[in-house]
């Protein structure tokens, strides 16, 4: 069997560079051009080199775990976390893997090349095709963990009633009132914890709000407690608002919270 190693230095170097760049997508992070070159220049010069090893099966898988710790270590020390930056590395570089093996298979199965090995410049051709919706689905995991970081338990009590309500920590809500934030509130949330009543007995005023709903008047409700659970931690909050929403918002939380509550 003839091997072409321009070939497979395109289809290693394609594979890597785009494996590393999923990395950073993965992570969050910003694309660092040098080191996903070295990373690459790397990784094709010890892929080219492992069928110059005489080593049996156990040490060579070995070999492959620390190079691929290696490289992920090149990748992200210094740049972000990095034993999350090795999952997302492997991750990526698996995903990649899986979809070369599997469209090798069905190019052997219709009997376009050697079940033995996977056809020149089809890794190149597949991982460049998967790229984007993995880049698209590494987005949406990132974002689902990042709302998950930014939801929190709140602790509301009025009138001498207390109820926990689900409060999302949004960056958009830069709403105050004299200097102190103000939380937007579903009305229905307000309603079945505190009833009807509350909505005019602890009401403080009424204040314009744009963005929420598409813009509405709020209906503004000094707590007399505030506690937010954030990070394992309880923290008080007594200078903090409740705008109660007629129109609500598209969450399934029960409020939005400013940013600055974090800090209070």
């Amino acid at each position: 069997m003839k091997v072409y190693i321009e070939l497979f230095v395109v289809d290693s170097a394609v594979v890597t560079s785009l494996s590393a760049c999923l990395t950073y997508r993965l992570l969050g992070c910003k694309t660092r051009p040098t080191r996903v070159f070295a990373v690459t220049a790397l990784g094709t010069m010890l892929s080219a080199a492992y069928p110059l090893l005489p080593l049996p099966v156990a040490a060579m898988i070995a070999l492959r775990v620390v190079t691929g710790l290696a490289l992920s270590a090149l990748l992200t020390v210094g740049v972000c976390n990095p034993p999350a930056g090795t999952l997302a590395f492997f991750g990526a570089t698996a995903t990649f893997a899986g979809a070369c093996v599997a469209a090798g298979s069905a190019a052997a199965g219709l009997g376009l090349s050697d079940p033995s090995r996977l056809p020149y410049l089809l890794p190149s051709c597949v991982a460049a095709v998967m790229y984007l919706p993995a880049e698209l689905a590494a987005g949406a995991i990132r974002r689902r963990f990042a709302e998950r970081e930014l939801g929190v338990d709140v602790c509301v009590t009025i009138g001498g009633r207390t109820a926990r309500m689900r409060g999302y920590i949004d960056t958009g809500n830069g709403l105050s009132e004299c200097g102190t934030p103000v939380a937007v509130v579903k009305m229905s949330s307000f309603v079945r914890e505190f009833g009807a009543s509350a909505l005019s007995t602890h009401s403080v005023g009424k204040a314009a709000a744009e963005g929420v709903g598409g813009g509405t008047r709020l209906i503004l409700i000094k707590p007399d407690k505030f506690l937010l659970y954030f990070d394992k931690k309880r923290n008080k909050y007594s200078d903090v608002i409740l705008g109660i929403s007629a129109s609500g918002f598209a969450r399934n939380e029960d409020m939005l919270l400013p940013v600055s509550v974090l800090g209070g």
